[in-house]
């Protein structure tokens, strides 16, 4: 870890610029979260200071309302590390404009230690560092969270840091000790990430099978397996049962099923989902009724196959281009913006025409950034998927970050968008790095 810190510190020195850059962008939105006092969302960020106040008082990473009737819903909606995250920061100072304080700096952590570990597997320094930059103002989603009580940012941290021990491992194998401890961190942030235990023992064996590894070191790599089993058998122990996260209950039903029988605010899928949800209500216990919202929503699925396949894609694609306006919205109008209306609701109704109107309705330069942005996401798509094959790059390296923009892809699913690509977006900056890089050598290559 020394000689990693080392790098680190003179790679720093010659890279201020791309700090202070961070810094002041940082702070600018910051200062607009203070102007704004747009930082929390109703449930999302209510639910997490909950578990922080209820950690303090009661020793429970319960989400819910301690005062209010208890709901075994809310028991495992949430994973603990974020709610405790809070926790010891409100230890210091219950003022949750300290907590996005300490939020931007992890941003910018993420940020410069994104730009780190490019160095660490190209071994170039970041062609330009004006132009550097560019995805950064395209893609604002990573400054506003970094100024809404959200987890998205410590996530990105713990998979950043785990990256960046995991390439150490390379040369000093006991480096993947503490890959496997920053990945079991990130299972306890973000529920959506608590599968991807089982690709890390892929991982270590592939590595063994290289001669990389010693067989110890596969053995430990079961620890990201062992963390969601004990919290799966701590939420058994609350609620009679075994899961990791009751998440999984509402994506399935109120995105996965709802989107299988129809579009958002469509009138039948609504009043299924509705039903489910009411029947699911009766059952006598927890399990019960996690089973049932698991059963009759995979027969939502399952009777509606071929458009399911369909938003699954279009949730995909939609991972990628995703603009950002609702996370726009949310942070400079209201944190619980709720779209009523969209261009594809405008053409049915009124044809082209309809569509027209609607964007007449946008304020022009806002109009302007979405379409740029959606154009530059694309581009970036493509950027990414070169450098995720680039063959100067270590394949084992490159074998990983495929599995995770894979698995971050897949497992978000039918809800893909501009948040859920944080996770991410690292590595699809550090693919913009490498692009630049690229362009730069080729630029310089002498003619023959």
């Amino acid at each position: 870890m020394k000689a990693l810190v080392g790098y680190f510190s003179l790679w720093l020195k010659k890279n201020k610029f791309l700090l202070w850059t961070l810094a002041v962008i940082h702070l600018i939105f910051f200062i607009l979260a203070l102007r704004s006092g747009n930082i929390a969302f109703s449930v999302d960020s209510t639910e997490y200071l909950n578990q922080a106040e209820n950690i303090s008082e009661h020793g429970s990473w319960y989400a819910g309302n301690w005062s209010a009737p208890h709901d075994d819903f809310l028991e495992s909606r949430r994973p603990p590390l974020y709610g405790f995250f809070i926790f010891l920061v409100h230890i210091v100072s219950s003022n949750n404009y300290f907590l996005l304080a300490l939020q931007n700096l992890l941003s910018i952590a993420v940020l410069i230690l994104t730009a780190f570990m490019f160095w660490l597997l190209t071994g170039k320094r970041i062609a330009n560092q004006w132009l550097v930059v560019l995805p950064l103002l395209l893609f604002p989603t990573q400054f506003i969270y970094a100024n809404m009580i959200m987890a998205d940012v410590l996530f990105q941290f713990l998979i950043i840091s785990g990256f960046l021990f995991l390439i150490q491992s390379l040369s000093k194998p006991i480096s993947f000790l503490y890959y496997y401890i920053f990945i079991s961190l990130a299972i306890l942030t973000k529920p959506v990430f608590y599968a991807f235990c089982l690709i890390v023992p892929v991982i270590a064996l592939l590595f063994y099978t290289k001669g990389i590894y010693r067989l110890r070191n596969v053995w430990i790599s079961l620890i990201p397996i062992l963390t969601v089993a004990t919290i799966s058998t701590l939420n058994y122990h609350k609620t009679g049962y075994f899961h990791y996260s009751s998440v999984n209950e509402k994506f399935i039903s109120e995105y996965g099923a709802y989107l299988a029988v129809g579009d958002k605010g469509n009138v039948i899928a609504q009043q299924k989902i509705d039903s489910l949800l009411s029947e699911a209500n009766k059952q006598s216990d927890f399990k019960s009724y996690c089973k049932y919202i698991n059963k009759e929503s995979l027969y939502l699925i399952k009777e509606n196959k071929a458009r399911f396949v369909m938003m699954q894609l279009k949730g995909m694609a939609n991972f990628f281009v995703d603009h950002g306006r609702f996370d726009l919205m949310a942070f400079f109008v209201n944190p619980d913006y709720n779209q009523t209306e969209g261009w594809k609701q405008k053409y049915q109704e009124q044809g082209w025409q309809g569509v027209f109107d609607y964007l007449k309705t946008f304020n022009p330069l806002l109009l302007l950034f979405l379409i740029l942005v959606s154009i530059f996401n694309l581009i970036m798509t493509v950027i990414l998927i070169r450098f995720l094959f680039a063959h100067k790059i270590a394949i084992l390296f490159r074998l990983l970050l495929l599995l995770f923009v894979i698995y971050m892809v897949v497992f978000t699913g039918v809800v893909g968008c501009s948040r859920y690509r944080m996770a991410i977006f690292p590595i699809i900056w550090m693919a913009f790095m490498w692009f630049l890089a690229e362009k730069k050598s080729i630029h310089n290559k002498p003619a023959v």
